[in-house]
């Protein structure tokens, strides 16, 4: 288990955290192995997350303090953008040590999401009912069915330190708004953030690359394996996505049957990628228009994709004055058939957030609020 930072830190600096920590409770081979994992069962129900790093620090009393983020899962399956929270809280005894704690809690109910994002706080075990979740990837649907009917919250930690384990019952998770406010440019409530109101920006792609991942939307059939989690990314000690040479969980792009476990294609992670920042763009944050990307839980194209079109690449004198540096003009349409695509028309400008050199790799970028990847051949980059 790395170090988090628990001070509270910029919006991109969370969702970077909060993406890393989150993948080490939902991927066997990113945590301890698949009985310490939250049950896939528990992530396809979730209605919203609330991921913390917590210290504690104890002498003759104790004080505790941490920062993190919560979503919410929208009415369409796809998830909020995300809001900053904190907690802090102080016990007596003498307790001495020091302790570092990663929490992951699942919201159950629509009523724990509606009651942080109405009042800015939530008091665990006080407001909500809180319980410790079920793990391991093989537990039981019915069980966790009947622990989330008598618990709004399920709670999910892993400690580093000398103490012999903390808990956040009784503490209030609040929200930051101040952090949302340098993100967003608006001081945006938790219930405007939390009810879809604002567009995830593209700062929290790596919290929202690892929702987005099968793992949350169902998407799976027979038993459960190791390929359900080719689509979670793997992070470093920094937050960023790296390649670990794992098959990967969309498929060929050629013929793409409907199983997720179809033949493999170029890795959408390298180690070589580098990250663009996003362009100036008033709707990047403020407009209401179409989700972040599709909803995940939509069913993908059963059908082969289309070969490569063999017209003449069109002229795109005009608008290439207009590209920003980190943009690219869709050379051809490509259709988005699987979870995780990227689908656009010719002639769209795709921003760029994550490339390589190869022109017959996976890139990954977003149009308006949708995110996702796209062969690198379909393309053209500014000049």
């Amino acid at each position: 288990m790395g170090l988090h930072n628990p001070l509270p830190a910029s919006m991109a600096s969370e969702c970077r955290k909060c993406g890393k920590i989150l993948t080490s409770f939902i991927d066997p081979r990113q945590a301890f192995g698949p009985d310490k994992i939250i049950p896939p069962s528990v992530l396809e129900n979730a209605k919203g997350l609330a991921i913390l790093t917590v210290i504690k620090a104890g002498f003759i009393g104790s004080a505790r303090f941490g920062s993190g983020l919560v979503v919410a899962r929208l009415p369409d399956g796809s998830w909020s953008a995300p809001s900053a929270i904190a907690t802090a809280g102080a016990g007596v005894g003498g307790q001495i040590g020091l302790e570092l704690t990663d929490f992951v809690f699942i919201l159950n109910d629509s009523r724990a999401v509606k009651t942080f994002a109405q009042a800015g706080s939530l008091t665990l075990g006080g407001n909500v009912s809180l319980a410790a979740g079920p793990v391991g990837r093989n537990a039981e649907a019915a069980g966790a069915a009947s622990l989330r009917s008598v618990a709004a919250v399920f709670s999910y930690s892993r400690t580093k330190g000398l103490f012999a384990g903390v808990s956040l019952e009784g503490s209030a998770i609040i929200e930051r708004r101040d952090a949302n406010e340098k993100l967003y440019g608006t001081r945006y409530t938790a219930q405007q953030l939390l009810t879809g109101t604002v567009r995830p920006p593209t700062q929290a792609a790596p919290l929202m690359d690892v929702l987005n991942s099968r793992v949350f939307n169902g998407r799976r059939s027979g038993s459960i394996s190791d390929s359900m989690y080719n689509d979670v990314p793997v992070y470093n000690d920094d937050g960023i996505a790296v390649d670990t040479g794992r098959a990967n969980a969309y498929g060929d792009v050629g013929v793409r049957p409907g199983s997720h476990d179809g033949p493999g294609r170029q890795p959408t992670w390298k180690d070589n990628d580098r990250d663009y920042a996003p362009p100036v763009r008033a709707s990047t944050y403020a407009s209401t228009g179409a989700d972040y990307n599709k909803s995940p839980l939509s069913s993908p194209t059963l059908s082969s994709a289309p070969g490569r079109p063999a017209a003449p690449k069109p002229n795109f004198g005009a608008k290439k004055a207009l590209l920003q540096k980190n943009e690219a003009v869709a050379l051809f349409t490509f259709d988005a058939d699987q979870p995780g695509d990227l689908g656009f028309k010719k002639g769209e400008i795709i921003t760029v957030l994550k490339k390589t050199d190869s022109d017959s790799d996976w890139w990954t970028g977003m149009i308006g609020n949708r995110h996702g990847i796209f062969p690198s051949n379909y393309v053209k980059m500014k000049e």
